[in-house]
């Protein structure tokens, strides 16, 4: 198929502002693609007719061209030219709309794992390497994350990073090392459900603290401290689960205060996706003694690559690792070398920055369908939290919207069997829709839905 796509030079020209020209015209052609002006199979235009077209080089139009082969959108055809390889994602999606499932869309994480995958391929003796039992990971694993953490400004030359299958796995090796049979551990009064299994497995005592505007309510916490023995406190204090509250530096330090008074370990979760402007050093920086700090790249890159890791108290540290050991002989050191491999390339930050671009288009469509019918959420990273009026049941809701073939959560599953009464709300998250036109049709169901619950001005007790 002949082209007849003539780019936008102005569009071109201001997407080079801030990057180099080979990769403004990459991300170019990718826009095109996805708008349907580049259809599958359509040959792209001659490389010295698009130079010509945009003022630039001929040798610029090949890098581009070969970023765009690398990120699986084009292939060349040996003396045929070069032509586009991947569908528009703008197909009409039928299924559900799932804003329920808290994950990363797709924005081109297979093309960095492919890559990852092609580069290790190449390199037999560091194959050979990872497909051996090592307990906490390989000597050279050791040293990238570490530096890669410094360069997120962590001071954490003396510890070692304690690697995990997830987040999940992190928690329960904490909880482990820490605690015996009916020992009490706190918790946010809504909580990650995984932590709650965790304690149920391990046989531990656990109870919800109030959360206020800026963080867990310390009048509550130290009355809980003064009647009983706390082992440990779990808190999510970037972006709470699911309230998506935001604690305070004061409230922080209080916090840790408190720690130290009433001699319990603070575990800091920091798995939760936080836009790159709101993400903070964790309290771990402050307290490295008192704090665990567990993380992962689940919410940030791909859930199935089971990537997360542990900065545990220096004192701590090998009892950490002997939980993880008592849960799997090893784990998996291959997923760690690809994800190395990913970090080192160029690639990873543009997939990061288009997640992120991503999701803020996100908020602002889901802010401003909610607005239009008065109803006012608390939007952070990738959940959003909306509290409903006490006349509009969380469970009726979510039916509703089921309904309207919209999967959301309501926030009792967040609380434990102990809670007296769960927050009345539900929560969204922006990742189900795995592209933009899947997102976009899930906001057309929402205004659908809302408009025909404002019309029936249904009230639910």
């Amino acid at each position: 198929m002949n082209t007849i796509w003539h780019p936008d030079r102005e569009a071109f020209n201001n997407l080079a502002k801030n990057q180099p020209k080979y990769m403004a015209l990459a991300e170019l052609i990718e826009a095109a693609i996805e708008a349907k002006n580049l259809i599958f199979e359509q040959r792209l235009p001659a490389q010295r007719t698009l130079a010509d077209q945009l003022g630039i080089t001929h040798g610029t139009v090949t890098r581009a061209y070969v970023l765009l082969e690398q990120r699986g959108w084009v292939s060349a055809k040996l003396g045929a030219g070069t032509y586009v390889s991947k569908r528009s994602s703008s197909a009409v999606i039928h299924g559900v709309s799932d804003l329920a499932s808290s994950m990363q869309p797709f924005m081109g994480q297979d093309t960095v794992m492919a890559s990852a995958m092609k580069s290790l391929s190449h390199s037999l003796a560091d194959l050979a390497e990872v497909m051996t039992y090592k307990l906490n990971g390989l000597d050279r694993h050791q040293r990238f994350y570490r530096e890669w953490l410094k360069q997120k400004g962590f001071e954490c030359e003396q510890h070692d990073i304690v690697f995990t299958q997830g987040a999940q796995q992190g928690i329960f090796a904490c909880l482990s090392a820490l605690c015996e049979p009916q020992d009490l551990v706190l918790h946010e009064s809504l909580t990650y459900p995984g932590f709650l299994k965790a304690c149920e497995s391990l046989h531990l005592q656990y109870q919800g603290v109030p959360v206020q505007e800026d963080g867990i309510d310390l009048q509550a916490l130290e009355s809980i401290c003064q009647k009983y023995p706390v082992k440990a406190i779990y808190i999510t204090p970037n972006c709470q689960n699911p309230t998506n509250i935001r604690y305070s530096d004061e409230k922080l330090s209080l916090l840790l205060a408190m720690s130290r008074k009433y001699h319990f370990f603070i575990l800091e979760d920091d798995v939760n996706y936080c836009l790159p402007e709101n993400w903070r050093l964790p309290l771990w920086q402050q307290a490295s003694d008192r704090v665990f700090y567990i993380a992962s790249f689940s919410k940030y890159f791909s859930g199935g690559l089971r990537v997360g890791y542990v900065l545990a108290p220096l004192l701590w540290q090998q009892q950490v690792i002997n939980a993880i050991h008592a849960q799997c002989w090893s784990v998996s050191m291959m997923n760690f070398e690809l994800l190395m491999r990913a970090l080192q390339g160029k690639e990873y930050e543009y997939v990061q920055n288009k997640l992120a671009e991503e999701l803020r288009y996100r908020q602002r469509a889901l802010q401003s369908v909610l607005e239009r019918f008065d109803f006012h959420a608390r939007f952070a990273g990738l959940n959003v939290c909306l509290v409903l009026p006490d006349e509009l049941n969380m469970h009726y809701m979510a039916a509703h919207l089921k309904g309207h073939k919209i999967l959301v959560r309501t926030l009792d599953v967040f609380s434990s069997r102990y809670e007296p009464k769960a927050l009345n709300g539900i929560r969204f998250t922006l990742g189900g829709p795995m592209c933009r036109a899947e997102f976009d049709l899930a906001m057309t169901r929402l205004q659908a839905a809302l408009s025909q619950l404002s019309e029936r001005g249904d009230v639910v007790i």
